[in-house]
């Protein structure tokens, strides 16, 4: 009998997708510990120099700093996330629970990169969706756009008239976007 078939499990998980969501996010909270990552990650940090001290170019507690693998930006290490290489396939079966569990904590060094959040979160949703890094920030932005309520305004300030569909705005913002892009 599977865990949320039980009495005890139907009174915690009300569906199996709801039991891989908490296991899911029990890996993740194993990763988040992982200490082989965060030995890999301080190995590829390094001390603010003293002139960027003096020029102030970051926060006063800064103590290390790194290079994100995808805007090339410098910045504290605190603002960088390890991203993993290869993409996992998730944890939504027993089938894919345990190369889930070998994802989070089973990797070496040289199965990550630094990535900043912003980037991290862009490249996140570029596996999720199949898409290249480049159209993943258009979509990214747009959503942000849609999210904060700024989409009409973004849209009469850029010279287009917006729709009366919130899902067709972002996908008005996104082609405007892309536009941008091309020339």
């Amino acid at each position: 009998m599977n865990p949320w078939e039980t009495p005890e499990g139907r009174a915690v998980w009300k569906t199996e997708a709801m039991y891989w969501s908490w296991l899911r996010g029990a890996l993740r909270r194993l990763w988040s510990d992982y200490p082989l990552r965060k030995v890999w990650k301080q190995s590829q940090l390094r001390p603010v120099t003293p002139e960027e001290r003096e020029a102030k170019l970051y926060h006063p507690s800064t103590k290390n700093v790194g290079q994100c693998s995808f805007c090339n930006q410098w910045m504290a290490g605190s603002k960088l996330e390890c991203d993993h290489l290869e993409q996992s396939e998730g944890c939504t079966s027993k089938e894919t629970a345990e190369s889930f569990l070998w994802h989070c904590g089973g990797l070496t060094g040289k199965d990550f990169r630094l990535a900043c959040k912003d980037c991290h979160k862009v490249q996140s949703h570029s596996q999720r969706k199949s898409i290249s890094f480049e159209e993943a920030q258009i979509s990214k932005t747009a959503i942000a756009l849609c999210k904060t309520g700024a989409d009409i305004i973004w849209l009469e300030d850029n010279g287009h008239v917006p729709t009366k569909s919130k899902v067709k705005r972002r996908q008005q913002i996104e082609e405007i976007l892309r536009n941008v892009d091309k020339n």
